[in-house]
Order: structure tokens, then C-alpha cells, then sequence
């Protein structure tokens, strides 16, 4: 059945209401505006009521006139179902929106069934059944031919008069008898039969292809819609690993900054403990170097001063001889150079093969420097820029700065005033080389 059928009938009009003559009391008819509170009803229901009531145009022109849409699609594009999904949370979160809504039922059905007479509970139930399948026309009918009252009987006339000439037809040359024979004949009431069933058939396939549109509508629909959600669920797990992990290696940087705070606070309560001893030991050295340095001084004074003698009197036995110059004896002695003497302090570098490996990796700049600290090292071990540290657990392993982050290590033998050159290393794999170390020895 059409979802509009009976729709401004041209049989139907507005009978004056008989129960006051009556005498009827209890329930009133409803206000002519037919103001319905549908707001009432829950969101299914409200929904489906718009569905069978308003046609397809309706709820489209109602969505657009109230200005409703659905977040991710188009206004164009939404089904049916949809729009009346939109409309039912309408008019239930707003109730005077509904007012729109009954102005197209208004339009469309002109006035509600019985409208001038009051209902009780029982007789709304029975209208709804009534109404609710195929023989609503019949029962209708049955009812009001069955009334005692003669006036309400022929209310039944005119209906009954359109569904005839509906079925049968105009009025033909042969007159009622000719018409009710041909209404009687069973070859025409089989074809009338037929027809009826095929336009039955007919419209049955229309609503089924309507049917197959809308469902294969909503498949679409829902296959979009969960592809959308897998997709927002990719993304909301691949945030979720990304946020865990970004945690992770906060926790990390945040305990490597703890452990290098302690690592700074306990080094600088070594250098705290260790300066006066550092200082006096490089004092002690500097005295040493200064006291070796004025010996060797000294001496080589004695021997200028003996070589200077020596030339006097060389100078003397040529000029009793008779002269000549003594220049080249003379410039061969002053070519003869004393090398310098190493300070006290100085150690031979000792480069090992650990060391040489440990500069892989390192930029040329790090490794200049690196050389330079270990000549420094071999020059003068207690120079103050060194700022030499010895190595917790490690007897006789030191470490001196090379950058912010990097330290050289090596090792003193006094016995044989060597000075071994270890490794270049970062200053957070230290803990690492003194565990290894152990291990080694």
C-alpha cells in the first residue's frame, strides 16, 4: 500500500460531532490544530512514524528548512531513514521545532482519523488494529454498516459508490442489471482478479526494489562507515603507540639527567675533596721541576765557563805561536749544541692499541684534541688544565677532560716514567669501561 494512500479523499469530510447530541461525556476531541506532542515519543518510534506518514521530498525539504545535517556526509546525501533519524532528534531536543513537521502532515493528510470525536484508551487501541493491516477499508466499512443508527449506515453509500465505479467502471448502455451480470460473469471477475493482481504484483515489485535500493543504500552506507572507523582506529592506536613510546624515552631522558646530576654532584665533591691535595702535589712537582732546572742550569754554566777557559788559553798559545785565527776550531766547538734537558716532570707517551681504536668515530677536531692533552700529559701530568681524576676502583687509571662529554683515559708507571695512553671515550660509557676493566684484570 502506498505510504500516502487515502490521502485527501474527495469522500472523506468533516462530520459535525454527534456524541454531545448524544449525550456523551468523558474525553474531548482533540484542538483543531491537531498539535501533537511528539517530542513524547522515543527516537525510534518518533522516527518510523515519519517514515510511514511523510514522503521522501518532505523530509528532505523539512531537514533543508530546519538546516539539519549529519557530521561526514552531505545533506544531498542522506537516505531516507536518515533524515527522519535527523528530524526525530529534532524535534526531541528541541519540542517547538516539531511545528514544521505537523504542518506537513497537516498538508499532506489533511486531518487525523476521527478527529472530531473524543477516544478512550480502548477504542485508540482498536482504530490502531484496525488500521494496522491490508483489511483496514473492510473492517471500516463492516463497522459502520453494522451501526443501529440509520444515518450513520448511509455514511457507507458514497464510499461504497467510488469503490465501484473505481472496480467496475462507469455505468454502460446495458444499465445496473447488464453491469451486475457483467460483475457476475466469472470470466470477468477472474480477469479483474488478475489485474488487481498483477498491480498488486506491480507495486509489491516497486516496494521490493525500493527495499533492495535502501538496503543495498544502507550497505553502502555502513561499509563507508566502517571503513571510516577502522581507519580512525589505526590512527587513534598508531597516536597511542607513538604517545607510549614518546613517554618511554621521556622516562629514559629524564633518568639519564638524574644519573648524570648525581655523576656531576659526586664528581664535584671529589674535585672539592682532592683540590688541596691536586694543588700541593702540583706545587710539590713545580718545585722539583724548578730545583732541577737551576741544577741543570748551574751546571751548564760550570761547563760554559770551562769551555771559556778553555778558549783563553787557546787563544793565548796561538798569539805566542805567532797568530793565526783559531775561527775554525772555534766555530766548530760553538757549533756543537748541547740538547736541552727534559724537565724532571716529563714521561714518555706511551699510544696504545686500544687507543688508536677508540679514535674510530670521532670527529678530526676531537682527535687533535685528544693528542694535544696527551703531549700536555706527557710534558707535565700535574698541569693545572689537565685536572687530572683518578678512576673509582681502577688503582693507578686516570681520566682528564678532552671536551664537554669526552675524556681521556691513561694510566702512570713511575718506575718507568711512562705515561700510558688508554682510550678516548664518552663520558656515560665510564662506569661501562671500569666494569670491563675489572673484568680484565
Amino acid at each position: 500500500m502506498s505510504r500516502r494512500a487515502g490521502a485527501k479523499n474527495p469522500t472523506r469530510k468533516a462530520a459535525a460531532p454527534k456524541g454531545k447530541a448524544r449525550g456523551r461525556t468523558g474525553p474531548q476531541p482533540p484542538d483543531p490544530s491537531f498539535d501533537a506532542p511528539l517530542h513524547e515519543l522515543g527516537r525510534d518510534p518518533l522516527s518510523v512514524l515519519l517514515y510511514l506518514a511523510l514522503l521522501p521530498e518532505e523530509t528532505a525539504e523539512l531537514v533543508k528548512e530546519l538546516g539539519l545535517s549529519q557530521p561526514g556526509f552531505r545533506r544531498e546525501a542522506l537516505g531516507e531513514v536518515q533524515r527522519c533519524d535527523l528530524l526525530a532528534d529534532e524535534i526531541r531536543a528541541v519540542p517547538e521545532r516539531r511545528a514544521a513537521v505537523l504542518g506537513a502532515l497537516r498538508k499532506g493528510w489533511e486531518r487525523p482519523a476521527l478527529a472530531t470525536w473524543p477516544l478512550s484508551p480502548a477504542a485508540a487501541a482498536d482504530l490502531l488494529d484496525a488500521c494496522s493491516g491490508e483489511g483496514a477499508l473492510p473492517l471500516a466499512l463492516w463497522r459502520v454498516l453494522a451501526d443501529p443508527a440509520p444515518e450513520v449506515r448511509a455514511e457507507a453509500g458514497p464510499l461504497l459508490e467510488s469503490l465501484a465505479r473505481h472496480h467496475y467502471g462507469p455505468p454502460g448502455a446495458e444499465g445496473e442489471g447488464g453491469r451486475r451480470q457483467a460483475a457476475e460473469d466469472p470470466l470477468d471477475g477472474a480477469r479483474r482478479q488478475a489485474e488487481e493482481l498483477g498491480r498488486r504484483l506491480e507495486e509489491a515489485s516497486r516496494k521490493l526494489e525500493q527495499v533492495e535500493a535502501r538496503g543495498e543504500s544502507a550497505r553502502r552506507k555502513g561499509e563507508e562507515a566502517r571503513e571510516k572507523l577502522q581507519s580512525w582506529l589505526k590512527e587513534a592506536r598508531a597516536r597511542e603507540a607513538s604517545a607510549v613510546d614518546e613517554a618511554a624515552r621521556a622516562r629514559e631522558l629524564a633518568d639519564a639527567a638524574q644519573r648524570e646530576a648525581a655523576r656531576t654532584r659526586e664528581e664535584l665533591a671529589q674535585l672539592r675533596a682532592q683540590e688541596p691535595v691536586v694543588e700541593a702535589q702540583r706545587l710539590r712537582g713545580a718545585v722539583q721541576d724548578l730545583g732541577a732546572r737551576a741544577a741543570s742550569l748551574e751546571a751548564r754554566l760550570e761547563r760554559a765557563r770551562e769551555r771559556e777557559r778553555e778558549l783563553e788559553a787557546e787563544l793565548d798559545r796561538w798569539r805566542a805561536a805567532g797568530g793565526g785565527s783559531p775561527e775554525p776550531a772555534a766555530a766548530a766547538d760553538q757549533a756543537e749544541a748541547e740538547p736541552e734537558e727534559a724537565p724532571a716532570s716529563w714521561l714518555l707517551p706511551v699510544y696504545t692499541r686500544e687507543f688508536y681504536d677508540s679514535l674510530e668515530g670521532w670527529d678530526r677536531r676531537i682527535q687533535r684534541a685528544a693528542f694535544k692533552q696527551a703531549a700536555l700529559l706527557a710534558q707535565d701530568h700535574r698541569h693545572p688544565s689537565l685536572r687530572a681524576l683518578p678512576l673509582e676502583g681502577l688503582p693507578g687509571y686516570y681520566r682528564v677532560r678532552v671536551a664537554t662529554d669526552v675524556r681521556l683515559l691513561y694510566r702512570r708507571a713511575e718506575a718507568r716514567s711512562t705515561v700510558e695512553i688508554l682510550s678516548l671515550i664518552d663520558r656515560e660509557d665510564l662506569d661501562r669501561y671500569i666494569k670491563q676493566a675489572k673484568t680484565r684484570s
